[in-house]
């Protein structure tokens, strides 16, 4: 079965999707961006279908440092991100749709959510539609009145871990950093700091 997603018209939300390492949310992202490409410029979709207005399609995935001009990679997405904003600011002609993945995971985490979140808000009123997707779970709260969540999963079998790839409502509740590193045969004694210490933040709020 495809992934679907409907947008209806009037629909002022955008959409986050939230997810697991490789359950599929940038492979969604760019599948999404191929096909709008495609049908604007070729009339021709690798979708069973595609419907949408014409945007001016613009991306945020993918980066690297740029060493020659001296850009670390949180210069790099920055930068990438003010060329969305700058495009969005501008009311005139087609409205933007724009792609982005791991919104600044360039930098720490506390700037990152208070970052990523205001930049995303700010998109969310301007004249574009927004896929991003984010790792960062405090997303979905503190974006829910602009954002429609989405999230990809995964299931712990007795083999390891094992994805869907299908697109489901609402946000991510599954992590599976660990358990990909114990399935990678970390030391038991990592995989058992890692989780005490990812419990006992999950409760307190504090690293210990």
């Amino acid at each position: 079965m495809p992934n679907s997603l409907v947008i209806e018209k009037g629909d002022e939300k955008d959409i986050l999707i939230t997810g697991s390492n490789a359950s599929g949310k940038s492979t969604f992202l760019k599948s999404v961006a191929l096909n709008a490409i495609l049908s604007q410029c070729l009339a021709t979709s690798l979708s069973e279908s595609y419907r949408a207005p014409v945007y001016r399609v613009y991306s945020s995935m993918s980066l690297r440092d740029d060493l020659a001009a001296g850009g670390s990679y949180y210069m790099v997405e920055i930068k990438s991100l003010k060329r969305i904003i700058d495009a969005a600011a501008k009311e005139d002609g087609a409205p933007v749709i724009c792609f982005v993945d791991e919104v600044l995971r360039g930098t720490n985490t506390v700037e990152r959510i208070a970052a990523s979140s205001a930049i995303l808000e700010n998109l969310s009123r301007m004249n574009a539609l927004t896929f991003a997707a984010t790792h960062d779970i405090e997303l979905t709260k503190l974006l829910e009145s602009d954002y429609t969540n989405y999230h990809f999963r995964e299931e712990m079998t007795d083999s390891g871990v094992e994805f869907s790839y299908k697109i489901l409502e609402g946000p991510a509740t599954t992590r599976n950093a660990i358990a990909l590193l114990d399935n990678l045969g970390y030391d038991s004694e990592i995989i058992q700091k890692a989780r005490k210490r990812a419990e006992e933040f999950t409760q307190t709020g504090v690293w210990r």
